[in-house]
Parts: C-alpha cells; sequence; structure tokens
C-alpha cells in the first residue's frame, strides 16, 4: 500500500512541477513571438498546451515509479 501512495505521490509532484515549467516556457515563447511579430498573442493559451503536458507527466511519473516499485520487490526474492 505504501508504494501506492508514494506513486502517487510523485505522480503528483511530478505533474504539477511539468504544468508550470510549462507555463513559464510558453509564457516566454509568446512574449518573444510578441516581440518579434508586434502582435498580441492569448495567453491563456499557455494553460491550454500545458494541461495536456501535465496529465501526461503525472501518468507517466505514477506509472515508472508503481513498476520499479512492483519490479524491484520481484528481484531482490
Amino acid at each position: 500500500m505504501g508504494k501506492l501512495f508514494l506513486s502517487i505521490g510523485i505522480g503528483l509532484a511530478s505533474g504539477l512541477i511539468c504544468f508550470f515549467l510549462s507555463v513559464a516556457f510558453l509564457s516566454l515563447l509568446l512574449l518573444l513571438v510578441r516581440g518579434i511579430t508586434h502582435m498580441h498573442p492569448d495567453m491563456s493559451l499557455t494553460y491550454k498546451a500545458a494541461a495536456p503536458v501535465a496529465l501526461f507527466a503525472a501518468f507517466a511519473g505514477f506509472t515508472i515509479t508503481l513498476v520499479r516499485a512492483v519490479r524491484g520487490q520481484t528481484l531482490t526474492k
């Protein structure tokens, strides 16, 4: 049961970290586009694009941690 909670925690942490990094990177990218083209892009696009990235990162972090925990347990026996 502890491995499951650890995997959930790592999945949530990786999803949050990737979400905020994606928002920061995309905001800087849109500001660069704004500086080059002198147009005002919609900054809400950053949240819309970062949400799927965060979901994938959370799922990947959860799955990788759970598989490593289960596989490590079976290899030591």
